[in-house]
């Protein structure tokens, strides 16, 4: 169950679940590791026979999904009792850079510092290079698949035979490919030199296919993955493979909006479609994926679409880098015809000033004798007219400094922050989101009796609530103490700093050594693992295309499995009354979730 009560509540949260929503890297392990049993020999490292994606599709669903996710993003319903981060497989900037037999290597020895165990044993030679291939076609859409295959076609119809070699192939990423493709090797000439990188790229997720077994149903398909036909890319759907015939057929519409000025003609428009799996507590799946360009007017239209009941529709444009997209709309019976709301664009800045930093909530835990663990919280929200792209900057992001000794620095998005948009390298900050942005920052500082803590703002700041253990000692110009707080039954000093402005720093010193409790020790060991798996800031925005997309499914397509029963949804009213009479909410925040957790009540009763 998904609470969402605020920043306060979402810090305890975060410290209950370790490192559950953290995207952070894998963590590595100290010099020293010695693994427990030797790892085991493998031989060849290429199938003995070409691998089928459709046989790997069953494997993954049964061994991998429960906590990889069906679209290997990491999310399976076991993933969230695993302390530690499940990779997402599944996202193209993972998986173009990893090649069959790395990823084979993995799935025969397991990652054991990853809680993932080896799969010799449970699976045959043949079944892991299967499930391999198979994983390896999650971030290839049909579009791709079929714009590869025509350039392919096209360029170099005679020289498939130099693709299909089992040994040379499993040792190439998808990057190695697309480079091969562009400059050739010695053996294959550079068909795509004037390929752009995207187009090489889908010209490599073809090649790949042509190295597994062939489903003669769907010659033109990759078995198994979900991957349409061509044929079916071009205007009509197909359902995923085992879904019953699809009843029907019908039109999905809408239009391209550019606020303040008009869209040009000819955008490329995607359609997205997703069904209810069968099995109830999977979520919504995506079965359909289709291309448009739209005509005069921003408008655009999809013909001959499947619309069986239920199944969500939304659109996607990509202007200026950024991802937008529309909101959504559900098939009904007798429903041919679906107007999906506006896609919303914004011209695109790097200007962060025009962001607004509603708030900071600065926590502090003292995890060893010579070493303080910092937790940063920033709410803010974009009141301007600009999609405001926030991108890597070294160990930072561009709005965000870190103090100058900070160690292990590291960010991730808040848990019930709006929903960021992918934004090539970046991440975009879309005006007037319905509640504010999150991100979280952590990191370490040496502690040795004392410490001086320069903490700069680039953006202003009008309000600075920092949290000391008790026993702390807290001397700092401007701050101001509210008193004791207990949080997960650990109790802090609360201070408050008001009118930072752009370009200020919040300068404190901190002494003494905090009162120590079961609870505390038990909150410090979650920042531990935490603060162990940081390894840059560029890992918040690889996950930004997930979080837009499976949190609108979430809350707008399913909203009621937030809750078991209607005791946990009078639970939730219960403790969001008792947040809004604190004072820890605004009165908005406050009317807005309130009606929500009613409405999910009713429909519940």
């Amino acid at each position: 169950m998904k609470l969402y009560y605020g920043l306060t509540m979402a810090l305890a949260a975060f410290f209950l679940a370790g490192c559950n929503f953290t995207l952070a890297s894998d963590i590595t392990p100290p010099p020293d590791y010695v693994p427990p049993t030797p790892m085991p020999t493998l031989g060849p490292l290429y199938p003995p026979a070409p691998p089928s994606t459709a046989d790997g599709a069953a494997i993954f669903a049964e061994k991998c999904a429960p906590c990889h996710g069906e679209k290997g993003m990491g999310d399976g319903p076991q993933s969230m009792q695993l302390p530690v981060t499940v990779p997402g497989i599944g996202l193209a900037e993972v998986a173009r850079g990893a090649s069959p037999a790395a990823w084979f290597s993995i799935v025969s020895h397991g990652n054991l510092d990853r809680f993932m165990p080896p799969f010799v044993g449970a699976l045959s030679e043949q079944e892991r290079w299967d499930v391999v291939s198979y994983v390896l076609t999650l971030h290839v859409t049909p579009g791709e698949l079929s714009e590869g295959q025509s350039l392919f076609d096209a360029n170099c119809a005679d020289c498939s035979g130099q693709f299909t070699d089992q040994e040379k192939m499993a040792a190439l990423s998808e990057t190695e490919l697309a480079r091969i493709i562009k400059d050739g090797d010695g053996n294959i000439p550079a068909f795509g030199k004037d390929f752009t990188d995207e187009q090489a790229l889908a010209v490599a997720a073809y090649v790949r296919t042509l190295t597994y077994a062939v489903d003669a149903s769907t010659p033109t398909s990759v078995a198994g993955s979900g991957i349409e036909t061509p044929a079916a890319a071009a205007g009509t759907s197909s359902a995923a493979p085992g879904a019953t015939p699809l009843p029907g057929t019908g039109t999905v519409s809408g239009t391209v909006e550019l606020v303040g000025g008009s869209p040009p003609e000819n955008l490329s428009v995607t359609l997205h479609g997703f069904d209810h799996a069968q099995n109830q507590t999977a979520g919504p799946q995506e079965v359909l994926t289709l291309t448009a360009t739209t005509g005069p007017g921003g408008s655009y239209s999809f013909e001959n679409v499947a619309l069986p009941e239920n199944r969500i529709f939304f659109a996607e444009v990509t202007y200026g880098g950024i991802a937008f997209q529309s909101g959504f709309d559900a098939a009904a019976p007798g429903k041919m015809q679906i107007s999906l709301p506006a896609v919303k664009l914004y011209e695109s800045t790097d200007d962060v000033s025009l962001l607004s930093l509603d708030q900071v909530h600065i926590y502090t835990d003292f995890a060893t004798a010579d070493t303080v663990q910092f937790l940063e919280i920033y709410a803010f929200s974009n009141p301007s007219e600009k999609a405001v792209i926030i991108s890597p900057d070294g160990s930072t992001l561009s709005f965000i400094r870190l103090p100058v000794n900070a160690q292990n620095a590291g960010y991730e998005a808040g848990q019930d922050s709006a929903s960021f948009v992918s934004a090539g390298k970046g991440a975009a900050v879309v005006p007037h989101a319905d509640k504010p942005y999150s991100i979280i920052a952590f990191f370490s500082m040496p502690y040795d009796k004392q410490l001086e803590i320069a903490q700069p703002f680039v953006i202003d700041a009008p309000s600075v609530v920092p949290l000391f253990p008790k026993g702390i000692k807290v001397d700092g110009h401007g701050l101001t103490s509210k008193g004791t707080q207990a949080i997960q039954n650990v109790n802090y000093e609360e201070f408050v700093s008001d009118g930072l402005k752009s370009g200020d720093t919040l300068t404190f010193s901190l002494s003494g050594q905090p009162r120590t409790d079961a609870a505390a020790a038990a909150n410090r060991n979650r920042l531990l693992l935490i603060s162990s798996g940081v390894l840059g800031v560029g890992l918040i925005l690889a996950g930004a295309w997930l979080l837009r997309r499976d949190r609108r499914l979430a809350a707008q397509a399913t909203a009621e499995a937030e809750f078991d029963s209607t005791d946990e949804v009078m639970d939730a009213i219960l403790a969001l009354d008792d947040l809004h009479r604190a004072g820890k909410i605004s009165g908005e925040v406050y009317r807005k979730r309130r009606t929500e957790l009613t409405e999910i009540l009713k429909g519940m009763g």
